[in-house]
């Protein structure tokens, strides 16, 4: 074997090192979820009353981990594929399939949808 083709095959496993050192946790994927929640309170504000979005907010703070380590045990599977993972959540009929690669997230499935979900059953 050439030293190009050495080359090759060290950054090809370098690579492969890499992602698979920095394949997202189900940890890593709760706190997308809590984000997709927080900005979807955000949003909510300019739809809803001052007192119904404190009311949220303080249910967010209050329950709000509980009801997302609840959904995350009890509702995701984790696909772990070594370079990268596949993250299915269902709720209530709503079905969110996302992939994590590289400390990164992308979401195949409308992510919005279940962070409505979400926090409907907060309430």
């Amino acid at each position: 074997m050439s030293n190009t083709g050495l080359a090759l095959v060290a950054v090809l496993l370098a690579a492969c090192a890499g992602l698979a050192w920095t394949n997202p946790t189900t940890q890593d994927y709760q706190a997308l979820l809590e984000t997709s929640l927080s900005r979807a309170l955000d949003q909510m504000g300019q739809t809803e009353t001052m007192r119904e979005r404190d009311v949220i907010r303080s249910l967010l703070r209050t329950r709000g981990q509980q009801v997302i380590d609840d959904l995350i045990r009890s509702k995701t599977v984790r696909r772990n594929f070594g370079l990268f993972s596949i993250f299915d959540t269902n709720v209530e009929d709503v079905r969110m399939r996302v992939v994590g690669i590289g400390n990164r997230f992308i979401p195949i499935d409308d992510v919005e949808v279940i962070t409505r979900k979400i926090g409907q059953l907060m309430l």
